[in-house]
């Protein structure tokens, strides 16, 4: 017969299981999968936020204007 403590972690472990058998992975491939797809998502987010979304927010002023060449420091009047 199982102690409290064990039926606690199995408990525990159970609800684990059912989490991530709710997202549909099951094995460590579809862990590898999963992890593939959010760093994938992650470097199209990366790569929309340097092309449209950083200008965006820029003409905005929500995001301070880069300064990309020797001519846009102040200290370049020099």
């Amino acid at each position: 017969m199982a102690t409290a403590e064990q039926h606690d972690i199995t408990v525990g472990a159970a609800k684990v299981a059912s989490a991530w058998g709710a997202i549909a992975i099951t094995s460590w491939t579809d862990i590898a999968a999963a992890l593939a797809a959010l760093y994938t998502l992650l470097m199209i987010l990366d790569l929309w936020w340097r092309r449209f979304g950083r200008n965006w927010a820029e003409e905005r002023g929500w995001v301070q204007r880069r300064k990309r060449r020797a001519t846009d420091r102040e200290d370049a009047d020099e």
